[in-house]
């Protein structure tokens, strides 16, 4: 049975990673040796309601930011790990339990998930002066809790803890109501400093990961130019090779509860394909037994 999550897998899901690449084959093989993770939303749990969520997505735009900076992670793209969220009704709230955010992750490809919530923040604006001259200036406090969950057992691997302060003063501020008003740039700013403290702890605990095994996106059939010819997103940069063959699986039916929404799908495989040309992100290939159409997923002959 194939999980709910994978009838939102976007066609051609391309794990798209940064930095991106500029060397030879060393750095390839460098950026292969390293964990794949995916930075989900994270929930506000502090006091300052005012910007809801936004403070939450705020929070996982920096911290995936800040992960692709150390160099120790291949990062998933934030809009990839977004289209899921919001597929599956998540927004950005961060609103998922460990084996949620695993389920999430293998969607995704990847072998580990972060995900966490927003303990404490606030804002403290202070202005003064003498006669004509005032000066004004603005101190966020912010902290954090971060887990990195295992996507292949929903075990929770590591945890870490950020906190910090961050001043920011001048006339620049003067009419903008922190209150009220929500500015992606300035909630990033007012974080960083909790953000990179937490870093800190999850690339010291990167050893973690080193045992954990790839984890392979599922696929699917994307396209039919002829009878007996499929296109699959499976292409060179995820191994794909000449021969190889998949097992080709199509939902029969679902399992919605009283508000319609899905809970299961009931799938059946219906056929087998052999990859007959590799591309990029995509491979050509010749449906050898029964029969494969666009959107049927597929998984490693096998497998």
């Amino acid at each position: 049975m194939i999980s709910r999550f994978h009838r939102f897998l976007p066609i051609f899901l391309s794990v798209l990673a940064l930095p991106v690449l500029s060397g030879g084959s060393g750095d390839l093989r460098a950026q292969e040796a390293r964990p794949r993770i995916a930075v989900l939303g994270f929930s506000n749990n502090s006091t300052f309601t005012y910007w809801g969520d936004n403070l939450g997505g705020a929070a996982a735009d920096e911290l995936t930011t800040q992960l692709v900076r150390s160099g120790a992670f291949t990062v998933v793209e934030r809009s990839q790990v977004n289209a899921i969220l919001e597929e599956q009704h998540f927004g950005l709230s961060g609103a998922v339990d460990a084996s949620t955010a695993a389920e999430i992750g293998k969607v995704l490809g990847v072998q580990a998930v972060l995900t966490g919530s927003i303990t404490q923040f606030s804002v403290d604006r202070k202005s003064g002066g003498l006669g004509s001259f005032r000066m004004s200036y603005t101190e966020a406090e912010s902290r954090m809790d971060i887990r990195l969950v295992s996507t292949t057992t929903a075990e929770i691997l590591a945890v870490a803890e950020g906190q910090g302060k961050k001043r920011m003063g001048g006339v620049g501020w003067d009419d903008f109501d922190f209150e009220r008003e929500f500015d992606v740039g300035l909630a990033q700013e007012a974080l960083r400093p909790a953000v990179e403290k937490a870093i800190e702890e999850i690339v010291a605990q990167a050893d973690v990961m080193a045992s954990l095994a790839p984890v392979a996106a599922p696929g699917e059939v994307v396209g039919s130019p002829e009878e007996g010819v499929v296109y699959i997103d499976k292409g060179a940069d995820e191994g794909a090779e000449v021969g190889q063959r998949f097992d080709v699986y199509r939902v029969v039916d679902e399992i919605r509860d009283s508000a319609g929404n899905i809970l299961d799908q009931i799938t059946e495989k219906v056929g087998v394909v052999e990859v007959t040309r590799v591309l990029s992100q995509s491979s050509i290939c010749s449906v050898v037994e029964g029969e494969a159409r666009e959107g049927d997923k597929i998984s490693a002959a096998g497998g």
